[in-house]
């Protein structure tokens, strides 16, 4: 929950203070609603945001609200990660704070014989290792020891796994690792760098082992002299090869870095892991296939593993920010609406649009091609974010997605934003950039006015996303002095 940290300190002393770390603001003691909009386009007047696509919309919360401000508030924006917002409001209004995604194991055990099991993924992102091993000793207690064939179903979230729409350089990387049914590991895998003798390539490894075998690597990295300057780690993958092209230098008695890479075959990986799983409990495995064609299942469940409830990957996907627990949230929504669904993620978008217009949210305009904002195919304005922050605060799942948000100097992508101004604790909300584009939306509280709901955007700007988070603070600390005796 938000925490006020407000003490008996005047607001003009605290900001004061603030001279030093956020030089661009001018200090006001006090700043009157009617002064606000001449306040806040200063700023958006001024270098560098004078340059790029900007937009915010700033109301009182509440069903009486009122705008306060409103810059290209109905115009389209590249969102980022605060579409993220939108996906995890429409989880907690569609499946609700307690919903689970079940990875279950089908089969007939035959006394003395060879059992056929099927394992059926639905899109549990946090599953790991261990839990392929508790699933395989559940089975084991079913009285399976042997398989006949085992079959990965991995149709559940139908089309690609990896969205189209996202750029090449990200699929390289985890933050964009694959969505597919059967997630295992996050669907990535580390690779660690260390410099050897000066001239010799890097010496590779792998930390965690994938269980199909490590990929193949063109190392074309160098090592060079202790103090000589070196040229960026790169790596790059042509089309669904598994072949790893690196190139880079570190220098010699340099510390190892690690890529956190996104495993491009994870099907294949799942199936290795559950194939390795059965054998170290001694259960043999005949024929292994690999599905994504839905079929009835008439057997009975024999194992199985539910992931963190609704309301925990909520907590995941907009405090810290995690990509792959919100494309889960994204495609869970489109392929349980109902209906035929021949990609997910197309279907999650239509899902999404579909329960914010439930809720009274006018998303007929937006254009939705992921669930965590890495597409930049996205179109989102900045009054459909307000919208939506304004309903979730009379909604049933409100606190849910409220509690999900990070807060300001405290936790997830906000833990150092605003750290040690007054509106440290005051301001719950979500994050989001992308390269040229940067984006802040959620809850605040000054210290002397009422709760306000606000969205920020900045779009096609030539600045580095540092520069223009602490523009977005600056805004956000002179809707701070705002007094309602004025």
């Amino acid at each position: 929950m938000v925490k006020s940290r407000a003490k008996s300190i005047g607001l003009g002393l605290v900001l004061g203070l603030l001279g030093a770390m956020l030089p661009a603001i001018e200090v006001l003691a006090a700043l009157c609603p009617a002064q606000l909009t001449t306040q806040l386009d200063s700023t958006f007047s001024q270098t560098p945001l004078n340059t790029a696509y900007t937009g915010m919309v700033l109301q009182t919360q509440g069903q009486n609200r009122r705008t306060l401000y409103n810059r290209n508030g109905d115009r389209l924006f590249t969102p980022a990660s605060n579409i993220k917002l939108l996906t995890t409001a429409a989880a907690a209004h569609q499946l609700g704070g307690y919903y689970r995604l079940r990875t279950s194991v089908y089969g007939t055990p035959v006394p003395g014989g060879s059992t056929a099991l099927r394992v059926v993924g639905r899109g549990d992102p946090s599953l790991t290792t261990a839990q392929i091993d508790e699933l395989v000793q559940q089975l084991t207690q079913a009285g399976v020891n042997q398989v006949s064939r085992l079959v990965i179903d991995d149709s559940y979230f139908p089309g690609f796994a990896t969205n189209p729409t996202w750029e090449w350089e990200d699929a390289q990387y985890d933050y964009a690792a694959p969505v597919n049914s059967l997630i295992l590991n996050r669907n990535a895998i580390a690779l660690q760098l260390s410099p050897t003798q000066v001239g010799s390539p890097l010496a590779v490894a792998w930390p965690q082992p994938l269980p199909a075998g490590p990929l193949p690597v063109a190392n074309d990295s160098t090592t060079v002299a202790a103090g000589a300057p070196t040229t960026p780690l790169t790596l790059w993958r042509t089309g669904d090869a598994p072949t790893i092209w690196l190139t880079g230098q570190l220098a010699q008695g340099s510390n190892p870095q690690t890529l956190n890479l996104a495993v491009l075959n994870p099907i294949q990986q799942f199936a290795a892991a559950m194939e390795q799983a059965l054998r170290r409990q001694s259960v043999a495995v005949g024929q292994t296939v690999i599905v994504q064609t839905p079929a009835p299942i008439a057997d009975p469940e024999l194992a199985a593993i539910e992931s963190p409830s609704v309301r925990e990957l909520m907590v995941l996907a907009n405090r810290d920010s995690d990509n792959l627990y919100a494309e889960v949230l994204f495609k869970t929504l489109g392929v349980t609406a109902g209906g035929t669904v021949t990609e997910a993620s197309q279907a999650g978008g239509e899902a999404v649009k579909a329960a914010l217009a439930e809720m009274g949210v006018d998303a007929s305009a937006l254009r939705l091609a992921d669930g965590s904002g890495l597409s930049r195919h996205n179109l989102v304005s900045p009054i459909a974010l307000v919208e939506t922050l304004q309903v979730m605060t009379t909604h049933p799942q409100g606190a849910v997605f409220r509690d999900s948000l990070a807060i300001a100097g405290q936790s997830g992508t906000l833990s150092n934003r605003l750290r040690g101004t007054v509106l440290e604790g005051r301001l719950q909300g979500k994050s989001g950039a992308l390269t040229g584009n940067v984006a802040l939306s959620g809850y605040v509280q000054p210290p002397n006015y009422e709760p306000l709901v606000f969205s920020i955007v900045i779009n096609h700007s030539n600045q580095p996303a540092s520069v223009l988070r602490q523009k977005i603070d600056e805004l956000l600390l002179r809707v701070a002095q705002l007094r309602d005796d004025c």
